[in-house]
């Protein structure tokens, strides 16, 4: 009877803080997707050009990846439920200030805001979901939070259009701060002290002791790194910066590797392998697929010449194929090593990235969207196993530092993605105008681009494969 109660209670799923941390999880990219929607809205309203909607855009970005290691060592030393709690209310009143913005500079600001401010919901959100619960439905909790985000990605670009046909660019920031209000009502009025996480540390002490070098290398680094890369194609001044962020981050490794309470232990890479190997196939997986949507978008409606509308519901088939895939992997990564669900997902994937670089002109629009599909369940398939694995090789003292790696691996993973599509399109499109006149050489460009994301895949496929099993050791 005991045992039965106990094995009750170790599948016992805490609904408020799941509600609480699936929301903020929802709505960071939600917001991120539905503000890309709006943006030909937003350049209109301020008479912004191309440069300044596009910093516009990044800049949220380039704050969230900047700070997103110093929150997560901060959340490790520090009462991590009282971080998420005031990183998604502040967040939430950004967005809000967003949609209140009278001038570009306002909206400027507060964008920049919303992305310091999101940092310290994504090194918290899961941690605190995975603490709080048995590890025995950590990979269903992981396979609901990564499904959520990817429904976020997938509702976006369409809430986002009809909120912007309707009542322009504002409604936007307005159905997001609705969002985050019940998310910020959840955390304040209702987790109360369901949560096992509250450290008595108070934060000044948390702050003096946070290692200063580190985070300045790091914050310089990241902001340098995705500037550069939001960036890149507007010159060299650009990728001047995207390589300096990149030296900044190589020395910043460097140096943690000689201080004995680093913002980031850099040595958990090497000492627990499985950690290390799951960090580096998140980077070549996110290196590899994220700029997949923009380049397929360009060859629907450049070199397919399909209407923009067409186009969006033909992509939209990748992030819902995730959706259901993750929230499937997360629960078989309970009872199936997540190496091997993971490794099949970077296989699919790869399969993928090499099917969409043959593509032509004549390529059916079936055969694009079962690939769309292939991808999406490659990536559902890779993801929440992928994160099992580093949030369980890891004690609990270290679930912020975890958390943030994970984030940062993906930031990081995006900038390069983007800038490797920048330099192949500017080998083969620069000063070529974005039209179907010239969809000869955006499609040469899409698919040397795949084909290098493809090649670059099977690097993923063995790190995955070697990280080794998490399945042979106590859990904790």
């Amino acid at each position: 009877m005991k045992k039965a109660m106990h094995r009750e209670e170790d599948t016992k799923i805490n609904k408020n803080i799941l509600i609480a941390t699936t929301l903020s999880s929802f709505l960071v990219p939600f917001m991120s997707s539905t503000v890309n929607i709006a943006a030909p809205d937003i350049a209109k309203s301020f008479k912004l050009n191309a440069e300044e909607l596009n910093l516009v855009m990044s800049i949220f970005l380039i704050f969230s990846a900047a700070f997103i290691l110093p929150m997560g060592k901060l959340s490790d030393t520090y009462d991590r439920t009282k971080i998420f709690k005031t990183g998604l209310l502040l967040f939430t009143l950004s967005t809000l200030m967003c949609a209140l913005s009278n001038t570009v500079g306002i909206l400027f600001v507060f964008r920049a805001l919303q992305g310091f401010f999101s940092a310290f919901t994504f090194v918290t959100s899961m941690a605190i979901l995975i603490e709080n619960h048995s590890p025995q439905i950590r990979g269903r909790l992981l396979g609901i939070n990564t499904a959520v985000v990817y429904l976020g990605t997938s509702l976006g670009p369409f809430l986002g259009g009809v909120l912007v046909k309707l009542w322009g660019y504002r409604s936007v920031f307005l159905f997001g701060f609705a969002i985050g209000l019940a998310g910020s009502f959840v955390s304040l009025f209702l987790l109360k002290k369901e949560i096992k996480n509250a450290k008595p540390t108070r934060f000044s002490d948390s702050f003096k002791s946070l290692d200063k070098t580190g985070t300045i290398l790091s914050t310089t680094g990241l902001f340098l790194l995705m500037y550069g890369s939001s960036t890149f194609e507007l010159g060299n001044t650009s990728k001047i910066l995207f390589f300096a962020g990149l030296i900044l981050m190589v020395f910043f490794v460097i140096t943690e590797t000689k201080l004995q309470n680093p913002v980031l232990d850099v040595k958990l890479f090497i000492k627990i392998p499985q950690f290390g190997f799951s960090n580096l196939a998140a980077l070549i997986n996110y290196s590899c697929t994220f700029s997949a949507s923009y380049l397929l978008s360009l060859y629907l409606q450049l070199v397919k010449a399909l209407p923009s509308q067409l186009a969006g519901s033909i992509l939209i088939v990748q992030p819902l194929s995730q959706v259901i895939t993750s929230l499937i992997s997360g629960r078989a990564s309970e009872k199936i090593e997540p190496r091997k669900l993971a490794t099949a997902g970077m296989v699919l994937t790869t399969a993928g990235l090499f099917i969409f670089s043959m593509f032509s002109v004549k390529t059916n629009l079936v055969v694009v969207t079962l690939n769309l599909i292939l991808m999406g369940t490659g990536f559902g398939l890779f993801s929440s196993p992928n994160t099992n694995v580093v949030m369980s090789c890891v004690p609990k003292s270290l679930y912020g530092t975890a958390s943030s790696t994970v984030s940062v691996m993906r930031v990081v993973g995006q900038a390069f993605s983007m800038a490797i599509v920048s330099f192949v399109s500017s080998m083969f499109l620069k000063g070529v105008k974005l039209s179907h006149e010239n969809y000869l050489l955006i499609l040469k460009s899409m698919k040397i681009s795949f084909l290098v994301f493809a090649s670059l895949s099977i690097l993923g496929i063995v790190a995955s494969y070697k990280r080794g099993n998490i399945y042979n050791k106590k859990q904790e």
